[in-house]
Order: C-alpha cells, then sequence, then structure tokens
C-alpha cells in the first residue's frame, strides 16, 4: 500500500513538475495584441490562425518589451514661410517714364531686377491708360491709353507690377463728395462701397491687361484719421486679393516707412499691418534718404518690420535710391 501511495505522489509530483515545465515553455510564445491574447508557436503556425483569440474583449495591456503597439501618425505641424527665397529687385518707374526710354529691358537689365513697377495712376485721380471702369469714364489721361502695347515691350523674363493708387484721389473726392473725408483733403472714405469697388475694378482691369502684381498704396485711412476701421481694410483686402487670384495675379501694398516705425517714439504707427502679412504678397516701402545712410535708423526700422510680419508669408521690399545692397529684397527708384 505504502508502495502504491509513493508512486502516485512520485507522478503527480512528476506531473506538476511537467506543467510547470510547459507553462514556461508556452510563455515564450505568448503574443499580447490589441485583440487579445494568442500562441505564436513556429511549428505550428498556419493550425493556430484559426483558433479565436483568448481574450476577446479590449485587454488590459501589459507592460512587456515584446509588447507590439500601433502607430500614431504625428500631426504635421503648419507650413513654414520658407526662409531661403531668393532676393526680390525690381525697378520702379512712371508709366510715363517708358515713352523716352529707348529699351527698358537694358534699364532693368542693369539694376539685375526680377520686375518692373509701373505708376499707372496719380493722386490727383488721373490715369495712365483709357479704362473702360464706369466710374472712371471721361478720367483725365497722362499717358497714351495704350498700355497693353507698352507691356509687350517689357521682357518676358521680367515680371510687370502696377502700382495703384487707392483711396487718396482728388478727382474721386470731387465727384463723390459725400465720400470724401473731412480734413483730408483728397482722400476718400474706405467704408464706402462704390469707392472699394472703384478701386478694384482698376486692379482687376490692370490684371487684365496684362500686369502679373497689383501693387497699391494710400490703402487704407490716412493716418491720423480719428476713427479708422481696420476690419472693412482688411476685409477690402483679402477680396481683393481673392479676386486677383482668379487671374493669377498676386496683390501687394506700397508703404511708407511713418507706416511702421516712429524714430521718435520707437514704435510702428500701424500695428494692423500684422493683419494684412499673410493676405498681400509684398510689403513695398518707401525709405527716407537719411534711413539709407542711418544704419541705426535703419536697424530699428528692420526690427519694428519683424515684430510686425513676425513668421508671415508677406515679404518686406524697401525702396530707395540707387542701386541697393548686393543681398536681400530691393527696389530701386529712378523716377
Amino acid at each position: 500500500m505504502r508502495t502504491l501511495l509513493r508512486v502516485l505522489g512520485g507522478l503527480i509530483l512528476a506531473t506538476l513538475i511537467l506543467l510547470v515545465a510547459v507553462f514556461f515553455w508556452f510563455q515564450s510564445y505568448i503574443v499580447h495584441t490589441l485583440d487579445g491574447v494568442r500562441l505564436d508557436i513556429p511549428f505550428l503556425r498556419g493550425i493556430l490562425d484559426d483558433i479565436p483569440y483568448i481574450i476577446e474583449d479590449e485587454p488590459e495591456l501589459p507592460d512587456l518589451p515584446f509588447l507590439v503597439l500601433p502607430v500614431i501618425p504625428e500631426t504635421p505641424e503648419p507650413d513654414e514661410p520658407p526662409t531661403d527665397l531668393p532676393p526680390f529687385r525690381s525697378v520702379f518707374l512712371a508709366a510715363s517714364d517708358l515713352e523716352g526710354m529707348p529699351d527698358v529691358n537694358l534699364t532693368l537689365e542693369g539694376f539685375r531686377a526680377d520686375a518692373v513697377l509701373l505708376a499707372v495712376n496719380d493722386e490727383t485721380g488721373r490715369l495712365w491708360w483709357t479704362s473702360d471702369t464706369e466710374t472712371a469714364v471721361g478720367y483725365q489721361l497722362y499717358g497714351t491709353g495704350e498700355i497693353g502695347e507698352m507691356l509687350e515691350d517689357v521682357g518676358s523674363q521680367f515680371s510687370r507690377s502696377a502700382l495703384l493708387v487707392g483711396f487718396h484721389n482728388e478727382l474721386l473726392a470731387t465727384r463723390n463728395p459725400a465720400a470724401a473725408l473731412d480734413g483730408f483733403p483728397g482722400w476718400v472714405n474706405p467704408q464706402e462701397t462704390a469707392m472699394r469697388d472703384y478701386v478694384m475694378d482698376l486692379g482687376l482691369e490692370l490684371a487684365r491687361l496684362g500686369f502679373d502684381e497689383i501693387v497699391l498704396t494710400d490703402f487704407a485711412f490716412p493716418l491720423g484719421y480719428p476713427t479708422a476701421e481696420d476690419a472693412v481694410i482688411l476685409d477690402f483686402l483679402q477680396d481683393f486679393a481673392a479676386a486677383l487670384a482668379t487671374l493669377d495675379v498676386s496683390l501687394s501694398v506700397l508703404t511708407h516707412e511713418h507706416d511702421w516705425y516712429d524714430p521718435d517714439g520707437g514704435v510702428y504707427f500701424r500695428p494692423a499691418l500684422y493683419r494684412l502679412a499673410d493676405v498681400v504678397v509684398r510689403f513695398y516701402c518707401i525709405l527716407e534718404p537719411r534711413t539709407l545712410t542711418d544704419g541705426e535708423r535703419y536697424d530699428a526700422l528692420m526690427a519694428a518690420v519683424q515684430s510686425v510680419l513676425g513668421g508671415g508669408t508677406g515679404r518686406f521690399v524697401p525702396v530707395g535710391t540707387g542701386s541697393g545692397p548686393d543681398e536681400g529684397n530691393w527696389t530701386v527708384r529712378v523716377s
């Protein structure tokens, strides 16, 4: 009897040892997944593929070194404005200057320019071309009126930009006295829909005549106007840019140094300019002569520009006399 009990005890002990050994052997083939736990034995692959997962519900995933977690795609960072854009250089002329210029292309090449910027109207309201815009019918001209023929003289390697005077227009203010700004002679109110439509219609007309870029100046309320509505200007320029984009033409603005920086107060005058940083392509800026020779003043201006534009896509293009720096953006004013 004792012998039988010893044999049974030995078998039970051996069985337990075998089960423990089998457990530890199988443990290396247990695979935890997001769908459950299953065996992955090399010589039984294919046979075990049809066996359901041991755990069908969402498991509580253990912290195991061989656990494979799903790859979560990273949220892409917003595109940053390119910092390695080539310098942009242009020559600023009055459209009338082309009449007496034997070869505009030689002038552009001499200044290593990429584009020509042509002033096509002035603050008196005169136009260089005969416009079909209803509001401009009968306006005084100071050019030949054939702006399309003039553009044919500019080589295809150069971009063509039209400088368009906006809301500082003496003739427009005279013909529309209800839209004139009191205390600011020659200015019309940008809040008036008819005035905004007039400026936009001229710009679209110039785009159809062959210009690649419309550069708008006097595009807001005059400095010092007490109730300037920046939101109105922003909406107008956004609509203008969108309309030009349908013709594959870009919108830029021409500013003056005092729009950005007050040397006495150390601040820029138009904080609303930062809202345009992603609306317009370029911010042309006419520099005062002393800024061209005063390094500290120029550095202060550029610091103010950087604080306004920040990471926006709009490019700052100084405008001055002379050939300009060897590097960077520059527009030389020769008229």
